[in-house]
């Protein structure tokens, strides 16, 4: 029948060209933004939001009681100062002090604006580098704005993976800095060594070390070592939360060990995140060891990542958006029939999408897509590999 066939050709988005995906980018973008301004309201209202433990902890900082951040007593008393009954701890590593610190001099309104755009701004100008032509696209990216909306991390270290990708080929010792500074959120760089020792990356791995040396030596200097020392207290808070976490804590996160301990327990759950993290590894060691372009083999790594890690939220994943347009750029510049195109945007959508259904479902199904993600990069990887098609 004609309609039939008509709603398959829709479906199959034919029509969507880079006209109307750079305007259907921007009208993301400006949605986006305005959608900015009931979380703003949410995050000073009696709910209060993540970046509370952020600014509680750059205020002890810029008061000269950095060690505190992690003292559950002293954060708490900073946020719920602000007159918010909920208060976070602070969990993050101690060179993270030296990047919020500022925003310890500003008041929490204005800081959490500050923080927000300047994490975007920093995300958009690294990520649309690394596949030109698509920066709308990175600029509406759902994902970037579920980090938004939390006031997380996952924009500031998005935009750290971004440069690391971007700057690998022409200056892989820079790269490899920028790849230390990534101790802020260590899980998020948990395949970063096995890909560069598989491709034999001895400059990055150079430039990593020392990065990752200079950061914790400047934290040292800067904060003392009574904040070095406090820090391993925070896993404590940490520990509790993945030992003892409610169901939409786990709903929340985005992991194979999150999916599976829902419905099996946590033994079970371990045995399935160390089956995803011994995947996710493998792949990028065999993708990393072939002579494919820096753009595939980046996308590769970056779709492996969220099966890696057994703690990760859909918040912190902005870094997504590379393989997502590595993809779209491959299907520009070589169709394939089926129904690739439709697959790419559910990939898309699906950091929002996953989070907004994880709590009506009862599950997350953002593991689920990144197993179909990492399949289809390789798959598209291999092909051009085939090819010869090594550029992106």
């Amino acid at each position: 029948m004609d309609w039939i066939r008509q709603a398959i050709t829709l479906l199959r988005l034919r029509w969507i060209g880079p006209v109307r995906i750079a305007a259907y980018g921007w009208i993301l973008t400006f949605a986006s933004l305005v959608s900015l301004g009931p979380k703003w309201l949410q995050a000073m209202g009696k709910d209060g939001s993540d970046f509370q433990a952020f600014w509680a902890a750059a205020r002890l900082t810029v008061t000269g009681n950095a060690a505190k951040a992690y003292d559950l007593s002293a954060i708490e008393a900073v946020q719920t100062g602000l007159g918010r009954p909920e208060w976070f701890a602070f969990v993050n590593p101690p060179p993270f002090l030296l990047i919020v610190a500022p925003l310890g001099w500003l008041p929490y309104p204005f800081a959490w604006w500050v923080w927000v755009l300047c994490g975007w701004a920093m995300f958009i100008l690294m990520a649309r580098r690394f596949v030109p032509g698509y920066t709308s696209a990175v600029a509406g990216y759902p994902g970037a704005l579920v980090a938004a909306w939390h006031a997380q991390t996952g924009l500031l270290v998005s935009a750290v993976q971004a440069a690391l990708a971007v700057l690998f080929e022409r200056r892989p010792f820079v790269a490899g800095v920028f790849t230390g500074l990534l101790v802020i959120k260590p899980h998020l760089a948990v395949l970063l060594p096995i890909a560069f020792i598989a491709g034999r990356h001895w400059r990055a791995i150079g430039g990593a070390m020392f990065g990752m040396g200079a950061v914790l030596a400047v934290s040292w200097l800067v904060l003392g070592s009574d904040t070095l020392h406090a820090y391993p207290s925070s896993w404590q808070a940490s520990r509790y939360l993945m030992d003892t976490g409610s169901r939409e804590f786990f709903l929340r996160q985005c992991t194979v060990y999150a999916a599976v301990r829902l419905v099996a327990g946590s033994g079970i759950a371990t045995v399935a995140q160390l089956l995803s993290a011994g995947f996710a590894i493998w792949v990028t060691w065999s993708v990393w060891r072939k002579p494919w372009s820096t753009e595939a083999r980046f996308a590769v790594l970056f779709a492996a990542t969220p099966l890696a890690t057994p703690y990760l939220f859909n918040y912190d994943l902005p870094f997504l958006v590379m393989p997502t347009i590595w993809l779209a750029a491959q299907e520009r510049a070589s169709p394939e029939h089926g129904w690739r195109r439709l697959q790419i945007m559910g990939f898309y959508l699906a950091p929002l999408l996953t989070r907004a259904f994880a709590l009506p479902l009862g599950a997350n199904l953002m593991p689920w897509v990144s197993v179909l993600m990492l399949v289809a990069v390789v798959r598209r990887a291999k092909r051009n590999g085939a090819e010869g098609a090594y550029a992106a």
